[in-house]
């Protein structure tokens, strides 16, 4: 897998899944859509990607100008492994590194009083046709600790037969995208929820 864009366009990532558990990685198709949406200028923004897993996502965001990416993936093997990326390609103080749970790197972040631009997350996928819970309690977790900014985006990856809710906490769902056997929904925060 390769940068698409920015300024670390064309480096590539050289993330083996059968090396760190199986990983799944983003499918490109998928991430040139995305890219396409944000577009290729994000300077000034932040990021987080709350399931890293070969830290991609974060790192197009990094390429594409963030003023900061904050990577979350619960196995230290692959936080080691976009660490180590990261170093290599001299990013410095534009990212930063967590291995938690996500319910709680979402609370740390809160006390923190850390706020992002763009919350992209992408759990292990459950493919099923139906309900996809956890995709209704992560929405529900974010409402709780307000850790996206004002007018910000939070971008959910999924399997393209999960139901993932309309409305949940204060959050509404503005769009939604196909590519392959994936998908990605997008939610913003609900107009007069801000005290609910």
């Amino acid at each position: 897998m390769r940068i698409i864009a920015g300024s670390l366009k064309g480096r590539r990532i050289p993330f083996r899944s059968a090396g760190y558990g199986d990983a799944a990685a983003t499918p490109q198709k998928l991430k040139e859509a995305l890219s396409s949406i944000l577009g290729e200028d994000l300077s000034g923004h932040s990021f987080l990607d709350l399931f890293a897993g070969s830290g991609q996502m974060g790192l197009e965001a990094a390429s594409r100008g963030c003023a900061l990416v904050v990577f979350n993936e619960a196995d230290r093997r692959r936080t080691e492994f976009i660490k180590r990326l990261a170093v290599q390609w001299g990013l410095g103080d534009a990212v930063r590194f967590h291995s938690l749970p996500a319910h709680a790197c979402i609370k740390m972040l809160e006390r923190q009083g850390q706020g992002f631009d763009y919350l992209y997350i992408d759990p292990p996928y459950l493919k099923n046709r139906g309900d996809a819970p956890v995709y209704g309690q992560l929405l529900l977790d974010l409402s709780s600790h307000r850790i996206l900014n004002p007018g910000g985006r939070v971008i959910a990856q999924h399997y393209l037969h999960n139901l993932l809710p309309e409305r949940c906490g204060i959050f509404i769902k503005v769009d939604a995208r196909r590519y392959g056997t994936n998908a990605l929904s997008f939610y913003e925060e609900k107009s007069g929820s801000g005290d609910a």
